[in-house]
């Protein structure tokens, strides 16, 4: 049975062949192939450039998390209530701009650069009689 329909197979591969269809054929599917391939290498390289955004994004959030740790670990610390003080990361570096508020409250601008020279700003109000950060964002003031 397997030898009767792959000369049959043959025989039509020929007739084709006769008629010129198989090289449109070839072509068609090599079309096919290579479109198909180039599509798989778009797909990566999207992929690959939303992994590297979404890593300077964490990269941007954890240098500003860790500067305001530090820079409120200072103000418990030294209790001052203006200065500025500059933090330096494997993420990146933080320059932290304290100023006075009010009273209670602090006002403390984050400026801060990653190891891909991305830049970020953030403004906090620490208050300190609670020592809680009462205001965060990066429209803030």
């Amino acid at each position: 049975m397997e030898k009767v329909s792959s000369a049959w197979f043959f025989k039509l591969q020929m007739r084709l062949n006769e008629l010129g269809y198989m090289t449109a054929m070839v072509m068609l599917m090599s079309t096919l192939t290579i479109g198909f391939i180039l599509h798989l290498c778009i797909i990566t390289e999207n992929e690959r450039e939303f992994l590297n955004r979404e890593e300077e994004q964490d990269r941007k959030e954890s240098l500003l998390v860790l500067g305001m740790k530090d820079t409120i670990s200072y103000i418990t610390k030294s209790g001052s209530t203006a200065t500025e003080q500059t933090y330096t990361y494997e993420e990146g570096t933080v320059t932290s701009v304290i100023s006075f508020q009010s009273t209670d409250e602090l006002r403390v601008k984050l400026n801060g650069a990653t190891e891909t020279g991305t830049r970020i700003a953030a403004t906090f109000y620490y208050n300190v009689v609670k020592g809680k950060v009462t205001k965060w964002g990066e429209e803030l003031g």
